[in-house]
Protein backbone atom coordinates (compact mmCIF):
# COMPACT_ATOMS: atom_id res chain seq x y z
CA UNK A 1 0.00 0.00 0.00
CA UNK A 2 2.94 2.42 0.58
CA UNK A 3 4.23 1.82 -3.08
CA UNK A 4 0.66 2.15 -4.52
CA UNK A 5 0.29 5.53 -2.43
CA UNK A 6 3.80 7.07 -3.38
CA UNK A 7 3.61 6.15 -7.25
CA UNK A 8 -0.32 7.54 -7.23
CA UNK A 9 1.19 10.91 -5.37
CA UNK A 10 3.83 10.34 -8.42
CA UNK A 11 0.91 10.29 -11.01
CA UNK A 12 -0.37 13.73 -9.23
CA UNK A 13 2.55 15.07 -9.26
CA UNK A 14 3.39 14.74 -12.89
CA UNK A 15 0.16 16.08 -13.68
CA UNK A 16 0.45 19.34 -11.41
CA UNK A 17 3.76 20.09 -12.92
CA UNK A 18 3.07 18.72 -16.41
CA UNK A 19 1.96 22.33 -17.73
CA UNK A 20 2.08 20.92 -21.39
CA UNK A 21 -0.76 18.38 -20.41
CA UNK A 22 -3.25 20.97 -18.82
CA UNK A 23 -2.72 23.47 -21.13
CA UNK A 24 -4.00 21.23 -24.29
CA UNK A 25 -6.95 20.32 -21.95
CA UNK A 26 -7.93 23.63 -20.95
CA UNK A 27 -7.74 25.50 -24.38
CA UNK A 28 -10.11 22.66 -25.74
CA UNK A 29 -12.63 23.66 -22.79
CA UNK A 30 -12.60 26.82 -23.22
CA UNK A 31 -15.47 26.64 -25.77
CA UNK A 32 -17.09 24.02 -24.17
CA UNK A 33 -19.89 26.24 -23.10
CA UNK A 34 -20.64 28.20 -25.99
CA UNK A 35 -22.66 27.67 -28.80
CA UNK A 36 -21.06 27.30 -32.35
CA UNK A 37 -22.93 28.89 -35.15
CA UNK A 38 -22.26 30.73 -39.03
CA UNK A 39 -18.81 29.17 -38.19
CA UNK A 40 -17.77 31.09 -35.07
CA UNK A 41 -17.96 30.33 -31.14
CA UNK A 42 -21.47 32.32 -30.51
CA UNK A 43 -23.26 33.31 -27.20
CA UNK A 44 -23.63 30.76 -23.44
CA UNK A 45 -25.50 27.64 -25.00
CA UNK A 46 -26.85 27.28 -20.83
CA UNK A 47 -24.95 24.96 -17.87
CA UNK A 48 -25.95 21.67 -19.14
CA UNK A 49 -24.51 22.13 -22.49
CA UNK A 50 -21.28 23.25 -21.19
CA UNK A 51 -20.95 20.57 -18.61
CA UNK A 52 -22.36 18.06 -20.74
CA UNK A 53 -19.26 18.85 -23.59
CA UNK A 54 -16.46 19.13 -20.85
CA UNK A 55 -17.89 16.00 -19.23
CA UNK A 56 -17.64 14.53 -23.03
CA UNK A 57 -14.12 15.69 -23.61
CA UNK A 58 -12.64 15.04 -19.98
CA UNK A 59 -13.99 11.14 -20.18
CA UNK A 60 -12.37 11.28 -24.00
CA UNK A 61 -9.15 12.86 -22.90
CA UNK A 62 -9.07 9.90 -19.58
CA UNK A 63 -10.04 6.84 -21.84
CA UNK A 64 -7.01 7.86 -24.88
CA UNK A 65 -4.07 8.10 -22.15
CA UNK A 66 -5.16 5.65 -20.40
CA UNK A 67 -4.95 2.86 -22.68
CA UNK A 68 -1.41 3.95 -24.24
CA UNK A 69 -0.03 4.53 -20.53
CA UNK A 70 -0.90 1.22 -20.04
CA UNK A 71 0.11 -0.37 -23.50
CA UNK A 72 3.43 1.36 -23.09
CA UNK A 73 4.07 1.02 -19.49
CA UNK A 74 3.58 -2.68 -19.68
CA UNK A 75 6.36 -2.33 -22.37
CA UNK A 76 3.57 -3.52 -25.59
CA UNK A 77 4.17 -0.07 -27.04
CA UNK A 78 7.61 1.99 -27.37
CA UNK A 79 7.76 5.37 -29.25
CA UNK A 80 10.82 7.55 -29.13
CA UNK A 81 10.65 10.45 -25.99
CA UNK A 82 11.12 13.40 -28.70
CA UNK A 83 8.45 12.79 -31.41
CA UNK A 84 6.32 12.69 -28.85
CA UNK A 85 6.76 15.71 -26.93
CA UNK A 86 6.69 17.77 -30.25
CA UNK A 87 3.18 15.93 -30.93
CA UNK A 88 1.57 17.43 -27.54
CA UNK A 89 2.72 20.70 -28.06
CA UNK A 90 0.70 20.38 -31.34
CA UNK A 91 -1.83 19.02 -29.90
CA UNK A 92 -2.17 22.41 -27.97
CA UNK A 93 -1.36 24.73 -30.70
CA UNK A 94 -4.13 23.19 -32.48
CA UNK A 95 -7.14 22.97 -29.38
CA UNK A 96 -5.76 26.84 -28.91
CA UNK A 97 -6.89 27.44 -32.85
CA UNK A 98 -10.47 25.89 -32.15
CA UNK A 99 -10.94 27.85 -29.25
CA UNK A 100 -10.50 31.13 -31.41
CA UNK A 101 -12.23 29.78 -34.52
CA UNK A 102 -13.86 26.51 -34.54
CA UNK A 103 -12.38 23.74 -36.30
CA UNK A 104 -13.93 20.35 -34.89
CA UNK A 105 -17.10 22.05 -33.68
CA UNK A 106 -18.85 19.07 -31.51
CA UNK A 107 -16.48 16.67 -32.74
CA UNK A 108 -13.84 17.90 -29.72
CA UNK A 109 -14.20 14.77 -27.50
CA UNK A 110 -12.78 12.78 -30.60
CA UNK A 111 -10.01 14.88 -30.85
CA UNK A 112 -9.44 14.89 -27.24
CA UNK A 113 -9.35 10.84 -27.35
CA UNK A 114 -7.01 11.20 -30.39
CA UNK A 115 -4.28 13.17 -28.64
CA UNK A 116 -5.43 11.64 -25.55
CA UNK A 117 -3.27 8.01 -26.57
CA UNK A 118 -0.22 10.74 -27.22
CA UNK A 119 -0.08 12.33 -24.38
CA UNK A 120 -0.71 8.51 -22.64
CA UNK A 121 3.02 7.65 -24.37
CA UNK A 122 4.49 10.33 -22.54
CA UNK A 123 2.69 9.78 -18.84
CA UNK A 124 4.51 6.29 -19.49
CA UNK A 125 7.76 7.22 -19.90
CA UNK A 126 7.63 8.31 -16.41
CA UNK A 127 6.55 4.86 -15.04
CA UNK A 128 9.14 2.76 -17.38
CA UNK A 129 12.02 4.57 -14.99
CA UNK A 130 11.17 2.81 -12.24
CA UNK A 131 12.05 -0.21 -13.84
CA UNK A 132 9.09 -2.44 -12.18
CA UNK A 133 8.03 -6.08 -13.18
CA UNK A 134 5.05 -8.28 -13.04
CA UNK A 135 2.22 -7.35 -10.62
CA UNK A 136 4.60 -4.43 -9.22
CA UNK A 137 4.38 -2.83 -12.93
CA UNK A 138 0.43 -3.69 -13.12
CA UNK A 139 -0.39 -2.13 -9.56
CA UNK A 140 1.80 1.05 -10.45
CA UNK A 141 -0.13 1.60 -13.82
CA UNK A 142 -3.38 1.54 -12.16
CA UNK A 143 -1.87 4.09 -8.88
CA UNK A 144 -0.21 6.56 -11.57
CA UNK A 145 -3.36 6.90 -13.60
CA UNK A 146 -5.49 7.06 -10.78
CA UNK A 147 -3.15 10.23 -9.50
CA UNK A 148 -3.41 11.50 -12.89
CA UNK A 149 -6.88 11.44 -12.96
CA UNK A 150 -7.23 12.95 -9.31
CA UNK A 151 -4.87 16.10 -10.30
CA UNK A 152 -7.02 16.34 -13.48
CA UNK A 153 -10.72 16.17 -12.24
CA UNK A 154 -9.52 18.38 -9.27
CA UNK A 155 -8.32 21.27 -11.87
CA UNK A 156 -11.63 21.20 -14.07
CA UNK A 157 -13.31 21.02 -11.03
CA UNK A 158 -11.66 24.03 -10.19
CA UNK A 159 -11.87 25.70 -13.26
CA UNK A 160 -15.20 25.14 -14.55
CA UNK A 161 -17.17 27.33 -12.33
CA UNK A 162 -15.45 30.01 -13.45
CA UNK A 163 -15.51 29.58 -17.34
CA UNK A 164 -19.63 28.46 -16.77
CA UNK A 165 -19.87 32.07 -14.91
CA UNK A 166 -17.99 34.49 -17.23
CA UNK A 167 -18.92 32.59 -20.62
CA UNK A 168 -22.28 34.32 -19.80
CA UNK A 169 -20.78 37.67 -19.94
CA UNK A 170 -19.04 39.59 -22.55
CA UNK A 171 -15.65 39.14 -20.56
CA UNK A 172 -15.72 35.54 -22.53
CA UNK A 173 -14.88 36.56 -25.38
CA UNK A 174 -11.38 38.22 -24.61
CA UNK A 175 -10.42 35.99 -22.00
CA UNK A 176 -10.90 32.85 -24.51
CA UNK A 177 -9.21 34.60 -27.43
CA UNK A 178 -6.51 35.99 -24.91
CA UNK A 179 -6.47 32.12 -22.97
CA UNK A 180 -6.12 30.74 -26.62
CA UNK A 181 -3.47 33.07 -27.68
CA UNK A 182 -1.66 31.90 -24.47
CA UNK A 183 -1.44 28.80 -25.01
CA UNK A 184 -0.60 29.30 -28.66
CA UNK A 185 2.10 31.11 -28.59
CA UNK A 186 3.32 28.83 -25.94
CA UNK A 187 3.16 25.04 -28.22
CA UNK A 188 4.93 27.34 -30.69
CA UNK A 189 7.50 27.26 -28.55
CA UNK A 190 7.56 23.88 -27.44
CA UNK A 191 7.29 22.79 -30.76
CA UNK A 192 10.70 25.24 -32.06
CA UNK A 193 12.34 23.43 -28.26
CA UNK A 194 11.13 20.13 -28.60
CA UNK A 195 12.21 19.73 -32.21
CA UNK A 196 15.47 21.53 -32.36
CA UNK A 197 16.84 20.48 -28.67
CA UNK A 198 17.53 24.23 -28.25
CA UNK A 199 16.14 25.57 -25.23
CA UNK A 200 14.23 29.29 -25.46
CA UNK A 201 13.20 29.46 -22.03
CA UNK A 202 9.65 28.32 -22.44
CA UNK A 203 9.28 26.00 -19.71
CA UNK A 204 10.62 28.93 -17.34
CA UNK A 205 7.42 31.40 -18.19
CA UNK A 206 5.08 28.56 -18.40
CA UNK A 207 5.98 27.37 -15.03
CA UNK A 208 6.50 30.43 -13.31
CA UNK A 209 3.15 31.11 -13.58
CA UNK A 210 1.86 27.78 -12.94
CA UNK A 211 3.25 28.61 -9.19
CA UNK A 212 0.62 31.41 -9.09
CA UNK A 213 -2.15 29.22 -10.72
CA UNK A 214 -4.06 28.92 -7.19
CA UNK A 215 -3.93 32.91 -7.30
CA UNK A 216 -4.99 33.09 -10.92
CA UNK A 217 -8.10 30.66 -10.40
CA UNK A 218 -9.29 32.60 -7.34
CA UNK A 219 -8.57 35.93 -9.09
CA UNK A 220 -10.76 34.32 -12.29
CA UNK A 221 -13.60 33.10 -10.28
CA UNK A 222 -14.07 36.47 -8.17
CA UNK A 223 -13.72 38.23 -11.58
CA UNK A 224 -16.45 36.05 -12.92
CA UNK A 225 -18.70 36.88 -10.09
CA UNK A 226 -17.99 39.96 -10.29
CA UNK A 227 -19.33 40.21 -13.82
CA UNK A 228 -22.11 38.20 -13.41
CA UNK A 229 -23.77 40.37 -10.31
CA UNK A 230 -23.28 43.68 -13.14
CA UNK A 231 -24.70 41.68 -15.90
CA UNK A 232 -27.84 40.56 -13.12
CA UNK A 233 -28.22 43.84 -11.52
CA UNK A 234 -28.78 45.32 -15.34
CA UNK A 235 -31.04 42.66 -16.09
CA UNK A 236 -32.87 43.81 -13.21
CA UNK A 237 -32.80 47.35 -14.31
CA UNK A 238 -33.91 46.17 -17.70
CA UNK A 239 -36.82 44.56 -16.83
CA UNK A 240 -38.17 47.14 -13.87
CA UNK A 241 -37.94 49.85 -16.36
CA UNK A 242 -39.85 47.71 -19.29
CA UNK A 243 -42.61 46.94 -16.21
Amino acid sequence: MRGFSSVFHLGIRHIAEGTDHLLFLLALLLPAPLFYRARRWREFAGVRHGFVQILKVVTAFTVGHSMTLALAASGIVHVPGRPIEVLIAVSILISAIHAVRPLFPGREAFIAAGFGLVHGLAFASTLAALGLHGWERAESILAFNLGIEAMQLLVVVCIMPSLMLLSRTKLYTPFRLIGATCAGLAACGWIAERSSNHALGVDAVVDGLAKHSVTLASSLFVVALAANFLLTTRLGRIHNNAL
